[in-house]
């Protein structure tokens, strides 16, 4: 019997994993993967009538998961909140690893296709994935990229859910096969979900020289492209991102507050300190260090080395002038507002309302648009 080929778009970042059914509203978790300890334990009760519980529910937040890629298990990991609050295993990922080989990305991917299946109660699927990927990996030798990185991705996957109460007891299991792999590159992803129309159609203003640069703050790396019309003209990338803002955060606040602190924050503490805790860090003996002043003097710092960065590659470009600077990306969320006072009286600077998900949502536009091109 033939299946349809369910697509599935995916984005591994360093801090979070986003995944998008084609259509369906997309969803993230922390890419922070943890081994499950031996004291793993969230609450149990030993009472004996506790223990003859009811069927478990999978809790997003909290998964226990083994992938099995064609018959080989790639290992039992905590996955989500669970392994950011275990901290077992910190992966503060080495950024010089290219994205596309980092087996914590690619397990976070593969439970995270599973999860979405989970969700919406679909099991033995027959998967079409689009991946974002930098723009400088995939540029440099798009054939051989594909088939080195696509090829292996393909097969089939099992992905066992376990009681994180009883790590033994397997509470679901997904079973899908990947058929086919697209890359689609960051960035320009983005530049399609601006510029496409849901019919796969070019939006009037594109079809002219609209002159456009995105410029796509990641955790790990910035990714710059400019576009006149629809035509791709220039790429770049630039090998920072948000993890230094944290790093130089994290360092200041342990060196100001040391006697208030076990240790140095994590970066992905100070991430969610920023983004959940109006920059309010927790420290010894239930006290609060406020870490405003901190944050802003780093994020005004960094904004202000990206303006120059942006600046240059517009002239390299556009002879110093676009006709919009979409910024987006995480990032885009902590520094639009610094960037823009850098930028604003020259550049005509917008910012998606996707949060996260525009790259995501923009391969999704990207392969819509390659549809209607083709036929």
């Amino acid at each position: 019997m033939m299946r349809n080929k369910v697509r599935i778009y995916v984005d591994g970042g360093n801090r979070l994993t986003k995944v998008m059914e084609e259509a369906k509203k997309p969803f993230s978790f922390p890419t922070i993967v943890s081994e499950p300890g031996i004291e793993l334990d969230y609450g149990t009760s030993f009472d004996l009538f506790d223990l003859q519980s009811e069927s478990q529910e999978i809790d997003f937040d909290h998964m226990l998961v083994e992938i099995i890629k064609d018959g080989e298990s790639l290992g039992k990991k905590l996955v989500g909140k669970a392994a950011e609050n275990k901290g077992v295993l910190i992966r503060d990922r080495n950024r010089y690893e290219k994205k596309y080989n980092d087996e914590v990305i690619k397990f976070c991917i593969l439970s995270g296709i599973a999860s979405n299946f989970v969700k919406y109660e679909k099991n033995d699927q027959s998967v079409d994935i689009t991946i974002n990927q930098p723009l400088v990996e995939y540029v440099s030798n798009k054939k051989a990229f594909s088939n080195s990185h696509g090829e292996p991705l393909k097969g089939n996957v099992k992905v066992l859910y376990y009681n994180t109460h009883n790590t033994s007891e397997v509470i679901k299991e997904i079973v899908f096969d990947i058929e086919s792999v697209t890359f689609c590159p960051e960035a320009i992803a983005t530049f399609f979900h601006y510029s496409v129309n849901e019919s796969g159609t070019i939006k009037d203003e594109y079809m002219k020289s609209k002159k456009t640069i995105v410029f796509d703050i990641g955790s790990g790396q910035i990714n710059v492209a400019a576009f006149n019309g629809l035509k791709s003209i220039g790429v770049n990338t630039f090998e920072k991102g948000m993890l230094d803002c944290y790093e130089k955060v994290s360092m200041m606040l342990y060196n100001n507050f040391r006697e208030k602190l076990d240790r140095k924050p994590y970066t992905y503490d100070i991430d969610n300190m920023i983004r959940y805790n109006d920059k309010i860090l927790k420290a010894k003996k239930g006290e609060n260090i406020d870490a405003s002043g901190i944050v802003h003097d780093v994020f005004d710092g960094f904004a202000y080395e990206l303006s120059k960065d942006f600046r240059e590659f517009v002239k390299t470009k556009f002879i110093g002038n676009c006709d919009q600077a979409i910024i987006c990306g995480g990032g885009s969320e902590l520094l639009f507002d610094y960037l823009s006072d850098y930028l604003g009286n020259d550049f005509y600077c917008v910012k998606p309302d996707t949060a996260q998900y525009h790259n995501i949502i923009g391969s999704m536009y990207y392969r819509i648009y390659k549809d209607a091109a083709n036929n």
